[in-house]
């Protein structure tokens, strides 16, 4: 199977700007009647990128290290709250993050963080411009120049089930009557306490795209056995990670790299699954190697 790189998402933004979108963000989630407690974690991240704020304004206070991961997370929730204000069927999802353990650093399982990744996705793709909608099944629908594709979303926190979420995600494509491709999180495979530190963006969304090309090596099995069916065109595999990168203003930062495995080599699968990786790719420029193709942004 060829490899298709795809580092889609890196933003670095001031503490200040941090603070202002989580206040944002709290607003819509109270206005769309989602439950949002004090002893919440979600509570609990946007507070602390408050106080990150405040600490980097106060020269006599030094943040926390925690309180700095935190922020980042913080950053990455309120973000994709604020891209769906407009957006229908969104509801359930935020309700499952606003009323889960989605601490990012825990390697825990959470409904919550399924959810995230959901609509992470799915920010990510209207960010883009494709147009793109919860639908279950699968998970997510887009509407590409060849048709509705269909996309299930699957996040893993071991190993051992790695076939069957793969097995599942191809039921739910298979059962929307539409192609489409698995996306994979492995944020949860990924150490919790470890920071990626890089001299810049791009050497951090390098070294994350091997981890995830040596993910994908490794359980090449896994992945082989799903390959047949007909209406699954490949796989997109995503691995986020908190990065301290030396050339930004603010130094901790998260680096999201997605990746893309096409099952097939030729005919419509692969024109599809390729169109997709153009339309996230908003140059369209694909570089052809003799195993895989690079897409740059």
């Amino acid at each position: 199977m060829d490899k298709v790189d795809g580092n889609f998402d890196f933003k670095s933004s001031t503490y200040s700007e941090v603070a202002q979108l989580v206040d944002v963000a709290e607003r819509v989630i109270l206005e769309r009647g989602i439950r949002f407690t004090p002893q919440s974690v979600l509570h609990k991240l946007f507070a602390d990128a408050r106080k990150l704020d405040r600490d980097w304004r106060d020269s006599s206070r030094s943040p926390s290290l925690v309180t700095g991961i935190n922020s980042v997370y913080a950053e990455k929730i309120a973000r994709i709250v604020t891209d769906l204000i407009d957006a229908p069927g969104v509801e359930e999802a935020l309700q499952r993050i606003a009323g889960s353990d989605i601490n990012l650093s825990h390697r825990l399982k959470s409904q919550g963080k399924d959810a995230l990744w959901e609509l992470s996705l799915l920010t990510t793709l209207l960010r883009k411009q494709i147009s793109a909608e919860l639908v279950d099944p699968p998970d997510i629908v887009v509407e590409l120049q060849m048709g509705s594709y269909a996309i299930a979303c699957k996040k893993i926190y071991e190993l051992k089930s790695l076939f069957s979420r793969l097995r599942d995600g191809a039921k739910q494509i298979s059962k929307s009557g539409s192609p489409g491709v698995i996306a994979l999180n492995i944020d949860d495979l990924l150490p919790g306490d470890h920071i990626l530190t890089s001299q810049s963006p791009k050497v951090a969304l390098d070294i994350l795209s091997r981890e995830t090309k040596s993910f994908f090596q490794e359980n090449f099995a896994a992945f082989d056995r799903v390959r047949e069916k007909s209406c699954l065109d490949g796989v997109l595999i995503s691995a986020s990670t908190i990065s301290d990168i030396t050339e930004t203003s603010t130094r901790l930062n998260l680096t999201t790299s997605f990746n893309f495995y096409p099952f097939r080599n030729e005919g419509l699968g692969r024109a599809r699954f390729l169109g997709l990786v153009r339309e996230l790719s908003p140059a369209g420029v694909i570089e052809a190697y003799p195993s895989r193709f690079i897409v740059h942004q």
